[in-house]
């Protein structure tokens, strides 16, 4: 009977280790402007399958293009600083990603991985 209970025991503290959640990680990307203050920043939780973009001036767009040809794969309007990527759209693969501005358009590449092995980046 003992052994039975022993057995059980470490059999649910297995079971329940397992159970537990991954932690979640942030990874944060920043481009600067040329005189060092803060563009824009790119938020890439592990749990998510968004990125999230927020800019230091409001931008009414974002495109990301394809590196090769700069064909438009996916944009959206926006108001005010910030705004959601939905990765899970993207093939994986590296994109220029441009943010448009009243006063300027700021771009930077992109690379896009929806493996849960290895997270999107920004270069």
């Amino acid at each position: 009977m003992k052994k039975t209970l022993l057995i059980l025991a470490i059999a649910l503290t297995g079971f329940t280790t397992y159970a537990q959640e991954a932690k979640e990680t942030v990874t944060k990307y920043v481009t600067t402007f040329p005189n060092g203050e803060e563009a824009i920043t790119i938020t890439d939780k592990s749990n998510s399958s968004s990125l999230e973009l927020s800019s230091a001036d409001s931008f009414y767009k974002y495109e990301i293009l394809e590196s090769s040809n700069h064909e438009l794969v996916h944009g959206q309007n926006n108001r005010g600083n910030v705004c959601a990527i939905d990765k899970s759209k993207l093939n994986d693969g590296t994109y220029t990603l441009k943010v448009y501005t009243d006063d300027f358009v700021i771009t930077s590449d992109i690379t896009i991985s929806n493996d849960e092995a290895s997270k999107g980046s920004i270069q």
